[in-house]
């Protein structure tokens, strides 16, 4: 007579199940870490936004100080600024066309400083959805008149 080992079917069920929770963790951290990553390329892109923002407002100021600070006031003004002008003076609400696709929208508020203007705070926003959630990033900069 030979003693043939095997494994019984509730080592074999057993076994199963704790290969497949195994597969189920490893899948929910990966999906967990894709999503991370995600939020982390629209933050990115959200802060290169900001940054042009910053950048085109830093021309206006040197192009011209005095129309610049009419431009904003002490209570503060909000521009979209989706298309980097001065035309559009309100918040761009859900118009979300910034980017390839229209993903983001940058908002900037102006608020001028002292009598005559001698200082301009400055905040550029850029806004994005992501799974129902709306995320941002802001710049602020500070401008002065130089005497």
């Amino acid at each position: 007579m030979t003693n043939k080992k095997s494994f019984s079917l509730i080592e074999v069920l057993i076994f199963t199940v704790i290969l497949g929770l195994f597969f189920v963790a490893a899948m929910s951290i990966t999906t967990f870490n894709l999503k991370s990553m995600k939020i982390q390329e629209h933050k990115i892109l959200a802060t290169r936004f900001a940054e042009d923002g910053i950048e085109w407002v830093t021309q206006e100021k040197e192009d011209d100080w005095s129309i610049f600070i009419t431009q904003g006031s002490t209570d503060g003004k909000i521009y979209c600024l989706n298309n980097l002008n001065w035309n559009t003076f309100v918040s761009c609400g859900e118009i979300y066309t910034l980017g390839t696709p229209g993903f983001f929208k940058r908002e900037l508020l102006i608020t001028n400083s002292g009598s005559p203007v001698n200082q301009v705070d400055v905040t550029v926003t850029v806004y994005w959805q992501d799974m129902g959630t709306v995320l941002s990033v802001s710049t602020k900069a500070v401008f002065k008149l130089l005497e």
